[in-house]
């Protein structure tokens, strides 16, 4: 009998130590599992390496960064002296970090600053918008030190890399964030017309030309932008009803306004805001009592939703016919709006002339990239009539008024010159854009 209980645990002690063993295999592979983590990845979300490179630049000195106070075709001019080259390379060599950056948020499909307005309604200061400008002014330079080294595709890749931050900033929700993204489109057409001229590689600007013929149709949604706008501010104005009368409503009114904020009391603060408001058009009475201040704040309501619905519809529409109707809309609903920056800002007409600077620009740059592409040894085109087949058969007008665009070969076809002459359409005046290459150089006027 003991004999067989003592056979039987030698034919279970091999099979307790071989589980033993596999068990002790697997908790050495789950070690090393835990252990051999993974490399992190490059996010997707554009904004984050935005961000990243923006507090690479403001770490940069500020003597360096006051160079991207100008527009880009005053920062390298003909006229830049080696002093004034210097400057430019200490900038860039300072804020290396900062192009790194921003070059790999460009090459992302979208952006979210992670702007929550509910949490940030109070304020309208977006601290990314002019940093943002201020991140293309540096690219486009980095682009043009690319091009005096001779490497066409990269400068050319720099400032395609510019547009999609562009296109960034003027897809986000806030109308500032739009237009700042404008502006670095703006620096975008200026860098790529400048950076035509230059190149001698025809097949290189045949392509540029071909990406700016199939991407630039949802570059900006003026329509979409102001819906945006329209739901910002009935949350703001939900908001600030919810505050009223305990709420921190004083400072929101003090905000709105862009007001001066006192270092004074409660009591004070109220008394301070309610003077601003009446200041900017609001009646005394409304702040009678909470009634008082919802019927008040109902009425503008209906009165942003109004106008940002009916200027929306009229953005979609040409350029005079945007600003005429939107004039009209304006006056409509002005009276009925505080006395206020954001107010103006929502001017329909003036949002029109914006946009149509934009498009004036956009078709300046398409053009100048198919003049460069027909450019010979002998030079450039004596007149327009050869780029036409570059452009589809059919050279693009003014967006402004439909006017043709004027050209002039300069210097027996060395240089040439290319304007969208400007007008005056209701009572918003567009400018002219002119841009101009001349042999050694070219800057516009």
């Amino acid at each position: 009998m003991d004999c067989r209980k003592t056979t039987r645990s030698w034919c279970i002690l091999p099979c307790l130590l071989a589980l033993m063993v596999f068990v002790s295999s697997a908790r050495t592979g789950v070690s090393e599992e835990t252990l051999d983590l993974p490399l992190p990845r490059t996010s997707t979300n554009a904004a984050l390496h935005y961000q990243r490179a923006i507090l690479f630049l403001v770490a940069v000195d500020p003597v360096h960064r006051d160079l991207l106070r100008k527009p880009i075709w005053e920062i390298v001019t003909p006229t830049s002296s080696p002093a004034d080259l210097a400057k430019v390379d200490r900038l860039l060599i300072a804020s290396r970090h900062a192009i790194r950056s921003s070059l790999i948020g460009a090459n992302q499909l979208h952006a979210d600053f992670g702007l929550d307005i509910r949490q940030y309604m109070l304020t309208a200061v977006l601290p990314h918008t002019q940093m943002m400008v201020d991140l293309a002014k540096l690219n486009a330079l980095h682009g043009v030190q690319k091009e005096a080294a001779g490497d066409w595709t990269s400068a050319a890749e720099i400032y395609l890399a510019i547009i999609r931050m562009g296109r960034h900033m003027t897809h986000q929700t806030t109308l500032d964030e739009v237009l700042a993204g404008i502006e670095i489109l703006e620096t975008a057409y200026y860098a790529l017309g400048r950076w035509a001229t230059h190149c001698s590689d025809e097949s290189l600007i045949n392509r540029l030309l071909d990406l700016a013929k199939v991407s630039s149709g949802n570059l900006i949604e003026p329509a979409r932008t102001l819906l945006s706008e329209a739901s910002i501010s009935q949350m703001r104005l939900d908001a600030m009803q919810d505050a009223y009368p305990d709420g921190p409503w004083a400072e929101m009114v003090l905000e709105v306004l862009h007001e001066e904020m006192p270092n004074v009391g409660p009591v004070d603060l109220r008394k301070h805001a309610i003077a601003a408001a009446i200041k900017h058009g609001v009646p005394k009475s409304a702040f009678d009592n909470k009634d008082a201040l919802g019927r008040h704040l109902k009425k503008l309501r209906s009165t942003h939703i109004a106008l940002t619905r009916e200027s929306a519809r009229c953005l979609t529409q040409s350029a005079p016919e945007s600003i005429l109707q939107g004039e009209t809309i304006y006056q409509k609903y002005k009276s009925k709006l505080p006395d206020t920056e954001r107010a103006s800002k929502l001017n329909p007409a003036r949002l029109a002339s914006l946009f149509a600077v934009h498009k004036a620009e956009l078709t300046l740059t398409k053009v100048i990239l198919a003049i460069s592409a027909t450019k010979t040894a002998q030079g450039f085109p004596a007149d327009l009539g050869s780029v036409a087949e570059k452009l589809g058969g059919t050279l693009p007008k003014s967006p402004y008024d439909g006017s043709a665009l004027v050209y002039e070969s300069l210097e027996n076809g060395k240089g040439f010159s290319l304007t969208v002459s400007g007008t005056t359409i209701g009572k918003e005046k567009l400018p002219e854009i002119e841009f101009k290459h001349l042999p050694s150089a070219s800057s516009p006027e």
